[in-house]
Formats: structure tokens, sequence, C-alpha cells
């Protein structure tokens, strides 16, 4: 074999492995973190500090969720952001970013570094090439990267969850699916097709709650504004005589 051709050869061999790793132009806007996983290896991990319970296994979350540290969960904030999450650990991992949903806070050793995404074992495998999820997940922690994205969950419409201890005189919900922004600014709320509002506070994850009294009853509109300002309105999206724990699908969603 000649020299020259033995050269080629070599370059060929370099470039096709040098392809394989993340290139500049492919990690536009992404910013380095650390991703680990926790639960079930296949579990679909919590929306605990959001308040959506175990909300989190059924579609359109499917399981592909995230816990973050405190610079991602921004002491609730940030519930309902997504992100892709970008692994470029060759040759366990497929270098197609998924796209998670921020359900949950991972506090403790995940604020050990400035961004870290706790995923649900499903999440953190859908990362893996074809065959290596689970010696992916053995790794335990892989380097990322990640950007944020517009959150598009297809045909399904914003959602409130009845707060468990709403009554006449409390009135909570948890909201979630909300498309584009992710995030929530503001909600009010009306009742019994009033045209005069009310403001919701923010009290923890996604849960937003209003001192009421009995004569303000369902059915509920909302009157929602998204982080980058969008509103929408959701009429009667909560009926008289809801009941608590229950999901209620509104009419509309923000733009992704």
């Amino acid at each position: 074999m000649s020299l020259h051709i033995l050269k080629f050869l070599l370059i060929f061999v370099f470039m096709s492995h040098h392809k394989l790793l993340a290139q500049p132009e492919d990690l536009v806007g992404f910013s380095p973190a650390l991703a680990t996983w926790y639960g079930d290896r296949y579990g679909a991990g919590s929306g605990g500090a959001c308040g959506w319970s175990n909300d989190v296994q059924s579609p359109p979350f499917s399981a592909m969720i995230a816990a973050g540290n405190a610079n991602i969960y921004l002491q609730g904030k940030g519930c309902g952001n997504c992100y892709q999450i970008l692994c470029t650990r060759v040759p366990y991992c497929s270098m197609n970013p998924i796209t998670v949903t921020i359900t949950d806070e991972c506090p403790g050793a995940c604020n050990n570094v400035p961004f870290a995404f706790d995923l649900s074992g499903t999440a953190f495998g859908a990362m893996s090439s074809p065959g290596q999820a689970e010696n992916l997940r053995n790794f335990g922690r892989v380097d990322v990267q990640y950007r944020r994205v517009p959150c598009n969950y297809g045909n399904t419409t914003i959602a409130f969850k009845i707060d468990p201890m709403a009554n006449p005189y409390w009135f909570a919900i948890a909201v979630k699916f909300c498309g584009g922004d992710g995030g929530l600014r503001s909600i009010e709320v009306a009742s019994n097709g009033s045209q005069q509002f009310r403001w919701m506070e923010n009290i923890w994850g996604a849960v937003w709650a209003a001192q009421v009294d009995p004569s303000f009853h369902g059915p509920y509109t909302f009157r929602l504004t998204s982080g980058n300002n969008e509103p929408v309105v959701a009429i009667n999206a909560v009926p008289f005589g809801f009941v608590a724990g229950q999901n209620y699908f509104s009419q509309v969603n923000f733009r992704s």
C-alpha cells in the first residue's frame, strides 16, 4: 500500500470518527449541564414539586420529564419549561437531542454544578444509541448539552388539576400542558359567567390559588398570561361541582 493511500485512509478514519462527535455548528444555542436519572430504570419520574403528582407517566408527558436543580427549577417558576438535552458520549448516545418538561425539583447534590437535569429512567434511556440504553444508565451521570425550547403538546390543551385541599373558601389549581413558552406569568379567575376576574397567587410549583367564598362558584373561566406575555382565555374550563384531584381540559393553548 502506498504512503499516499495509507495517509488518505487514516484521514478518512479520523474524519469519520470526528463526525460522530458533536460539531460546533450542532451545538448552537446549547450550554453544558449534567444529566442524571432517578427512580426505576424504565420509570416515569415525578411531578411532585410542581403539583402534578404521577400524571407525568401519561401522555403527553409520557415520562419524558426531568427534575431541575435550583437554576432550572427556579423555585417553581421553571415548572412546565421545556428543554432539549443532547448527550454526546459516543457510542452510548444517539447524538439526537431529546425534549423534556421540568416537572420536579432536584435538590442537594444536583446543585454541586451550575445546571443539572435529573431525568426519569425512561428519558435518560431515550438519549441512547440502539441497544445502549442499559449501558448508558449504568454510568449514572453524563455530561450533556441543553437549551430551552418551546413546549409542543400537539392537540393537548391547557389543563387544570384541582388541588385536593380546594374548598368553598380556598380555590387552588395546578396548571399543566402550557404550550409555547411553557411558563406562566399570571392567572386570573372569574366565576359563573362573570367578567369580574380576580388574581390568583402562585403559591408553589405550578399551583395557583385564590381566597374565595361560597358565592364564588363554577363554572370557572381563566385568563392566563404566558412567560412571554401571550394571553389566552379558557372559558368555563372548570365546572360547577368540580372534583378535587380531577383534571379539567380547556379548549385553548398558547402558540408553540
